[in-house]
């Protein structure tokens, strides 16, 4: 026996199913290959409703809005008639890279996915959502020609229309300094008007004042005294910083402050999304600002025509929202230790004992973490025995704020349960935890090469990735994952991020777009604009239907009367 493992006498299970028969339906334990269809995620009725509302681009607008009438009065006619009774909105599995290992491999560790997975809004549609508050933080400054300005306004037309009653939307403009175009408020007809008039009189003016943005989002946000579930601040610019503070740290320093206002037991978070437009914006800035916030995002705008599907692809996320405050605890069983929580925001609490915030969860969206685990050596195993065996090496807890059913759920447990049959052979590598391992790892390259790059070391970023790139093939072919929708999109990732290394013109620029590519795996959300001929795997059901609408020019709120 190798000095390495430890030996303890070990509790085991007799059959698979034994540890989960008083476990809620919501918990399930992920042991085959098709327990999860993730990462083919499960759409609602999108598709149809692209049909019904997406009409051809000659159509005329008029009949178009009547047609989006006509189909929100259907989705929510049914959504009275169903009362939305939901199950839990989250689904919670935990799966070992491999379900058996023997005692006489060479194996010490095991890799560990932990999946949350959300449900879709109930019927497909929107009313099941929770009411969400909205400020708008709008960029006027000079370098906001008239055509950026008024696709800015369009969008903003747009947001309004997605809006219910319960909802609240607030409006800032900034140059030289921040100014309250509409205070924040619920969102009923008569202030609808009054937003929509103040959104038209919008002109530019002056410098970019980002500070001054960020400080009166904040208070515009945090003065609400009884918040709606969800809340928001979305800030666009097409410019850098050249007015009050222009220092990065200052501004990360300041939005910082902005989230630790807004952090209380018994307020819902608020999430930061910001917009760069065009090559301008410092872009590393605005990623950084977003991840301040937990849950936040930041979408890279290359050029005008991208303005209005980035705003509705996260518009998309805020108004999916179906649990919050999502927590995951992992805590080593006796015998078993935790070598790594591959994860940027776990935590160490004690010896063996790992906590994860996950933050906000839109409909359909998962998340899988991966840690790592030594492996036990029980003593009470005989020889030939039952590879059956299954000794828990860690316990999952995961809690969460169920926002469709409004109550706390958790902390639901389940096991990471590993056979140890006393002999040498290895169980196959799961399936979808190996994809995400190998998204893990793909992360972890790209974080590096994008150091590397930035210290000048391009030709050892460019190694990293070439080096990565052949391994990750081996891997996925291993396992039979080569056509996988995620394995391809995290190929071509790899391989875009080495064209752009390869760049005579690699600058700040280019070195942001490794950034973003890292933070879209990383944090397994979409937050990019439909781009023709691109596919994301991340970008969910509502996402989409709301992105595709906003580039129409449509959206999917019933008309406005003016």
């Amino acid at each position: 026996m190798s000095d390495h493992l430890p030996t303890v006498d070990a509790p085991y299970y007799d059959s698979p199913d034994d540890p989960l028969c008083l476990l809620p339906a919501v918990a399930k334990r992920h042991s085959s290959d098709d327990a999860i269809g993730a990462p083919d995620v499960k759409r609602p009725k999108s598709e149809d409703q692209e049909v019904l509302y997406f009409q051809e681009d000659e159509e005329d607008a008029g009949t178009q809005e009547k047609t989006v009438d006509f189909a929100m009065e259907l989705l929510a006619r049914e959504h009275e008639r169903h009362h939305l009774p939901t199950e839990p909105s989250l689904e919670f599995q935990v799966s070992p890279l491999r379900e058996s290992i023997g005692i006489k491999s060479s194996e010490f560790t095991c890799q560990v996915c932990a999946t949350v997975k959300a449900c879709e809004l109930p019927g497909g549609d929107s009313f099941a959502r929770s009411p969400v508050d909205i400020v708008v933080a709008l960029d006027v400054s000079g370098s906001m020609r008239v055509e950026k300005l008024d696709l800015c306004k369009k969008t903003l037309h747009l947001l309004l229309r997605e809006l219910h009653q319960e909802d609240r939307f607030g409006l800032i403009s900034f140059s030289e300094e921040a100014k309250i175009e509409v205070p924040m408020q619920k969102v009923n007809e008569e202030n609808k008007r009054m937003a929509l008039r103040a959104i038209d009189r919008l002109s530019v003016r002056g410098l970019t004042n980002i500070a001054s943005a960020i400080s009166l989002s904040a208070q515009m946000v945090n003065a609400v005294t009884s918040p709606n579930k969800v809340r928001s601040v979305f800030l666009l610019t097409d410019g850098n910083a050249n007015s009050g503070f222009t220092e990065a740290a200052d501004l990360l320093k300041l939005t910082s402050i902005f989230v630790e206002e807004g952090h209380n037991p018994h307020t819902p978070p608020v999430t930061l999304h910001t917009f760069g437009y065009g090559p301008e914006p410092d872009q590393k800035l605005l990623r950084g600002m977003a991840k301040v916030t937990y849950g936040g995002s930041f979408y890279s705008v290359p050029d005008n025509s991208h303005v209005m599907s980035a705003f509705g692809d996260a518009v998309g996320g805020i108004l999916s929202v179906v649990a919050q405050n999502v927590l995951l605890t992992i805590t080593a069983e006796k015998g078993a230790g935790i070598v790594q929580v591959y994860h940027d925001k776990a935590e160490q609490l004690s010896d063996g004992v790992f906590q994860l915030p996950l933050g906000d969860l839109y409909a359909e969206e998962s998340r899988d973490i991966v840690f790592e685990v030594t492996l036990i050596s029980p003593t009470t195993m005989k020889n030939g025995s039952s590879s059956a065996h299954l000794f828990p090496h860690a316990i999952v807890q995961l809690s969460y704020n169920d926002t469709l059913n409004h109550s706390r759920i958790g902390p639901v447990s389940l096991p990471a349960l590993i056979a140890r049959p006393n002999d040498r052979e290895l169980s196959w590598p799961n399936r979808y935890v190996t994809i995400q391992w190998l998204r893990v790892r793909t992360v972890r390259v790209i974080g590096r090469a994008e150091k590397l790059s930035k210290d000048g070391e391009v030709d050892l970023a460019k190694t990293e990735i070439i080096n990565w790139i052949e391994e990750f093939h081996k891997e996925s072919f291993e396992v039979g994952a080569q056509e996988d929708a995620l394995v391809v999109q995290l190929l071509s990732d790899l391989t875009e991020c080495l064209d752009i290394l390869k760049r005579k013109d690699y600058n700040a620029y280019a070195e942001n777009e490794l950034g973003v590519k890292m933070n879209t795996h990383y944090f397994q959300r979409c937050s990019e604009p439909i781009i023709s001929g691109k596919q994301n795997v991340y970008r969910t059901g509502q996402k989409s239907f709301r992105a595709q609408a906003f580039k129409r020019g449509s959206g999917s709120g019933s008309t406005l009367k003016r």
